[in-house]
């Protein structure tokens, strides 16, 4: 991708995102803020049956999901939805949260956050995708998770609990 800066047009070709193996899943960053002059980046989040991030915050961003496939439950300010195609939900900067997919089937979403930043956290905290879709299997290591860790107390990520944790 080429730099841009605020007020140009952007468009991203699909054969132009940058596919990551994020803990298992398939992230293909769309936009970054190199595009966007700092003020959002968009992902394509493709996650197997039950995948779920540990217990998180951000400090920076504002973050968006729109559902495209599949359904996901979310756990934030003690509020409990599910959500499934064409769904959306916004979860606020130092907002406590966790989702999962839905343990029948795989889930596509839109991410969206502002300001940009997630991106470097991801390409810190992923592989390289060695093909578009979702990796053979996964296993978390204590590599993945001591660089998840630092991943995200770099990118101004707070982590709250492993996977599974919920927010009081």
């Amino acid at each position: 991708m080429t730099e841009s800066t605020p007020g140009e047009v952007v468009i991203v070709r699909d054969t132009e995102r940058e596919s990551l193996w994020f803990l298992g899943d398939l992230v293909e960053i769309i936009v970054d803020g190199s595009k966007t002059g700092g003020r959002l980046t968009v992902a394509m989040h493709h996650a197997r049956p039950s995948s779920q991030p540990p217990l998180h915050e951000h400090d920076a961003e504002d973050e968006i999901f729109f559902i495209l496939e599949g359904e996901i439950t979310y756990w934030a300010q003690g509020i409990t939805a599910t959500l499934g195609a064409g769904d959306f939900i916004l979860l606020p900067k130092d907002v406590p949260h966790s989702f999962q997919v839905s343990p029948d089937r795989e889930a596509r979403w839109l991410v969206i956050l502002a300001p940009s930043g997630f991106e470097d956290f991801l390409r810190e905290a992923s592989d390289p995708a060695g093909h578009r879709g979702l990796p053979e299997d996964f296993t978390m290591t204590p590599e993945i998770e001591s660089r998840l860790m630092t991943a995200a107390e770099t990118a101004g990520i707070t982590i709250l609990g492993p996977p599974g944790t919920r927010p009081s």
